[in-house]
């Protein structure tokens, strides 16, 4: 590989390796706000002087008002959208929150996609061609297209509310939304990028090989296949963590990757780094949507006792949630 062509693309796959790395070990930021209330009345406000015969009539209901947050879904798509834009925000800028400890994933990333750039061509030119391999390859690795995943993704949501399930439910929701956000942050490199696929140009994978004379919208670096398919992979084998259910996600979103080079779609680091970042954009998905996940910055709930005329509120800040 040429090294004029390295020194090129090196500033966006570096960018690229920070992204991937802190959103495994960056801050995890909250941006739904549930607040979850007591089941028994608590005993922590400070007790007001004087009676007040009108609080003594009112409700337990009256007292302790739920708040239910919206949560993505087909009656909210409004949210649906809120959400992928923050994950979006939160995901371009997680470079901004790297600490010196994520060098324990950023070396081994950036070595092991480097090797991958380097012997990319000479891997492909090893595979040689035949023309049946890459017709299996591409009928294979068309299940794992952002397309199908997203249409699987939206298979489950609608399974799991058509038969009450809200576990499958969430699981759906959650398994769409992560693939919207891999997929847009992989057009988003792959316009950067411009690089070209093993049966374009002298098949050396050049990146920008034309200056912006010739520009492509459908780039090689990286596989949109396997980002869509790692990032449906993760959510769902962290909704269903069992050892079958993972194995099973995680050999279709490999066998997906490997029929991307097997079917001379991609070079080995194109797959190497998208399903690098489907994965974490997967996990990124579980961590801040997920509802046993969901926590807010700021939560306020009335506390009322009413055998000991207490009233007061309780209120919890948590600086680590806050959406910077």
């Amino acid at each position: 590989m040429p090294i004029a062509r390295i020194k090129n693309v090196f500033p966006l796959v570096a960018y690229s390796i920070l992204v991937c790395m802190v959103l495994s070990y960056g801050p995890r930021f909250a941006f739904t706000q549930t607040t979850d209330l007591p089941s028994e009345p608590v005993h922590q406000a400070r007790p007001v002087s004087g009676p007040s015969p009108a609080s003594n009539q009112a409700s337990p209901d009256q007292h302790q008002p739920t708040t239910e947050s919206v949560v993505c879904g087909v009656g909210h798509l409004g949210q649906c959208l809120e959400d992928i834009g923050r994950d979006q925000i939160g995901i371009w800028t997680s470079p901004l929150r790297i600490a010196p400890r994520d060098a324990i994933w950023l070396v081994p990333f950036a070595g092991a996609t480097g090797v991958a750039l380097h012997y990319d061509a000479q891997a492909l030119q090893n595979l040689g061609i035949d023309q049946s391999r890459i017709d299996r390859s591409n009928t294979i690795s068309a299940f794992g297209s952002p397309y199908a995943t997203f249409g699987g993704a939206a298979g489950l949501y609608f399974l799991g509310l058509g038969t009450h399930n809200e576990h499958l439910a969430e699981t759906g929701r959650l398994g769409a939304e992560a693939v919207a956000d891999a997929s847009l942050v992989v057009e988003a490199l792959k316009l950067a990028t411009n690089r070209e696929r093993p049966n374009e140009g002298n098949g050396q994978g050049d990146f920008w090989p034309h200056g912006t004379r010739s520009y492509g919208l459908d780039g090689a670096f990286p596989s949109g296949h396997a980002a869509a398919s790692f990032a449906l992979a993760r959510v769902i084998a962290s909704e269903y963590p069992t050892k079958p259910v993972q194995l099973a996600a995680y050999a279709f979103a490999l066998a997906i990757s490997a029929g991307r080079v097997t079917a001379r779609q991609h070079f080995p680091s194109d797959v190497l780094v998208g399903g690098t970042f489907g994965y974490l954009i997967g996990g990124y998905v579980v961590r801040h949507h997920a509802g046993e996940n969901l926590s807010a910055a700021i939560s306020f709930v009335p506390v009322v006792d009413l055998p000991t005329h207490t009233f007061g509120a309780s209120i919890d800040l948590r600086p680590d949630q806050f959406d910077f």
